[in-house]
């Protein structure tokens, strides 16, 4: 239980400060950045300009995907997968595909699971308002279990790039779930 606070409570003290920051008015589909003068130690290579996006439609497409690798239905692939797909692996593994080729990559590992439960954690849809990109990323705990009797069990941190309504890219980081 302590790891689970100790890893929940800088998402939730983040996402409070975030809320705290981000409650001005709306604008288009983003809460309207505000600009902070407060000089960093590290310049981001790719963004520090994000602000809490409002459209649901990126986290719904998103959490979609998950709910049908949980359930083994990968084929529903062709609704939030675009063409090409991105995907830094959490091993360590980067992979390049056209959409069919990943579902098939990805169903091949899933047809060694007789299940896999996802328990969702923190779903945050994000906008880079300096790179005009749409990004969620999902925290969730998954509860693997191979058809041969072995449960894994692990957390994951997953970022979704999404172009055009489509998941173009996604990086995954895990962390093993320690034994009480």
């Amino acid at each position: 239980m302590k790891k689970i606070l100790f890893l929940f409570t800088p998402v939730v003290i983040g996402m409070a400060l975030l809320a705290s920051c981000n409650g001005g008015a709306k604008t288009g589909a983003t809460t309207a950045a505000k600009t902070d003068s407060t000089p960093m130690a590290y310049k981001a290579s790719y963004s520090s300009a994000f602000t809490i996006s409002d459209s649901a439609k990126n986290v719904s497409e998103v959490l979609q995907s998950y709910k049908d690798w949980e359930d083994n239905k990968m084929a529903n692939g062709s609704a939030y997968f675009a063409d090409t797909i991105a995907w830094d692996n959490s091993g360590g593994g980067h992979v390049v595909l056209k959409r069919d080729s990943m579902i098939h990559y990805w169903q091949k590992f899933r047809d060694s699971l007789a299940s896999s439960k996802i328990e969702l954690i923190s779903a945050v849809n994000l906008h880079s308002t300096d790179k005009n990109a749409d990004w969620v990323s999902v925290w969730y705990k998954q509860i693997d279990t191979y058809k041969t009797g072995k449960v894994d069990s692990n957390f994951y941190n997953d970022v979704n790039n999404i172009v055009k309504g489509k998941i173009v890219y996604i990086t995954s980081f895990k962390q093993a779930l320690k034994k009480k």
